[in-house]
């Protein structure tokens, strides 16, 4: 069974792709410039912060722009799956500025947990939510 998206959901995965681009590229080059002035004391936390944008937001929305075969995603799970991103997001940023700054926090693990968490249920809840669109 295929089921479609609406123009309406096409626009919206467009939309949601190019704004993750933007945040990949606004969060890439504030790494760039917040190591450029740390006198040589770099962090892949900081470094690689862009790609978590890029590979959590940018590539499913456009998996659901391309596809053939697509599901309905509501619009809660979605909410979801954003706050999961940009979680994952700045607790990577804030992770590479402490390692930069030369300490640690346990704030960094919640950061990472919550993330996890929220994309979990928006995955969990889209799967099941497909399930009943058939």
């Amino acid at each position: 069974m295929t089921l479609s998206t609406s123009d309406t959901d096409l626009r919206t995965n467009i939309h949601a792709a190019r704004a993750y681009v933007a945040v990949s590229v606004a969060v890439a080059l504030f790494g760039a410039i917040y190591e450029h002035f740390s006198f040589g004391v770099y962090s892949y936390w900081m470094m690689y912060a862009f790609a978590v944008p890029l590979v959590l937001g940018a590539l499913p929305a456009l998996m659901l722009v391309t596809g053939k075969r697509t599901f309905p995603v509501p619009l809660i799970s979605r909410k979801m799956w954003h706050a999961g991103v940009a979680a994952l997001t700045v607790g990577s940023v804030f992770t590479g500025v402490l390692a930069i700054y030369g300490t640690s926090s346990a704030w960094s693990v919640v950061y990472g947990a919550a993330g996890g968490i929220l994309l979990a249920i928006a995955a969990v809840q889209t799967v099941f939510s497909s399930f009943e669109a058939k």
